[in-house]
């Protein structure tokens, strides 16, 4: 796939097939095009390089090529040989530019919104965090291969989906707007130890929270009324409730984006510990989506 076909490409079928808008994929490339030339260029000159400068085979792909590739990659999570065959380069090839860009975008792209205001919109960020009264808090959970040795199957075995995970909690504000993500903790963790331990309470000390009964006895969160056993809701429980899911419900959409890239959805098959990497380069991807409609 050559920069000219994807020139040709509706601005529809760009999203559908990169995960991009046309103004944020410019900005992309536009950031991140010169700080991968730099790398690669302070890798060549390195003291123990045993190969002399230029040597090796040639790149078959530009640099913005071997971005949008990984795009694609991040967008479908199809095979490596499959993206590869798009892009006329091996599955190798396309499995090292995965390991290279992914760590790349994530320097670039902060995974925390009020970081990537900052470092995309400069001196004018829209958002703040005195301005966020409150917080939706969920989590999402995407699955990977069962591992082959019985112990760490058993850490990562999630009950509630009946199959091996990686968990992910998701901060968002009152509209959707995805905040912050903290990614890659075991299938069996509880949603309110991710919490805990994730350090939204300290970072938004007045803001208040909200979450599902996955959350219920969180303190400082907010909960809908659960059931009692034996016994029924109050109307005025049952209001209550209807209200909290009207608004809880735009973390969902907020979910929704960053499951747009099906690498954080489904089916993970690379190493577990590069998972939190991944997830903060989706997440920054989104942000870019959002920043510049």
């Amino acid at each position: 796939m050559t920069i000219k076909q994807l020139n040709n490409l509706k601005p529809g079928r760009l999203r559908a097939l990169t995960g991009m808008t046309v103004k944020a994929l410019g900005e992309l490339l536009a950031i991140a095009l010169p700080e991968l030339v730099q790398r690669r260029a302070q890798a060549q000159r390195r003291r123990q390089r045993q190969r002399a400068v230029g040597g090796g085979t040639k790149r078959k792909l530009s640099p913005a090529q071997e971005v949008l590739l990984v795009l694609v990659y991040l967008r479908h999570n199809v095979a490596h040989e499959v993206v590869g065959h798009l892009f006329g380069v091996s599955a190798d090839t396309s499995e090292n530019l995965f390991h290279e860009i992914v760590p790349l975008l994530r320097a670039l792209l902060p995974a925390n919104r009020f970081e990537a205001e900052k470092r995309l919109r400069g001196a004018a960020p829209s958002l703040h965090v005195a301005s966020s009264d409150r917080l939706l808090i969920d989590s999402f959970e995407t699955s990977i291969p069962r591992p082959s040795l019985n112990d760490r199957q058993k850490r990562v075995y999630s009950g509630k989906k009946k199959r091996h995970t990686l968990k992910t909690q998701v901060v968002t504000d009152a509209t959707g707007e995805v905040l912050d993500v903290t990614g890659g903790h075991r299938g069996p963790a509880a949603d309110k130890k991710i919490y805990e331990a994730s350090g939204v309470a300290q970072q938004f000390p007045a803001a208040v929270k909200q979450a599902d009964l996955a959350y219920l006895g969180t303190d400082g969160v907010e909960t809908p009324h659960r059931k009692p056993r034996g016994g029924e809701l109050s109307d005025e429980q049952r209001a209550e409730n209807r209200a909290r899911a009207q608004v809880r419900v735009h973390v969902e959409h907020g979910i929704r984006r960053v499951k747009g890239f099906k690498i954080v959805r489904e089916n993970y098959r690379h190493a577990i510990g590069l998972f939190p990497m991944v997830v903060s380069a989706v997440v920054g991807l989104v942000h870019l989506n959002r920043i510049f409609v």
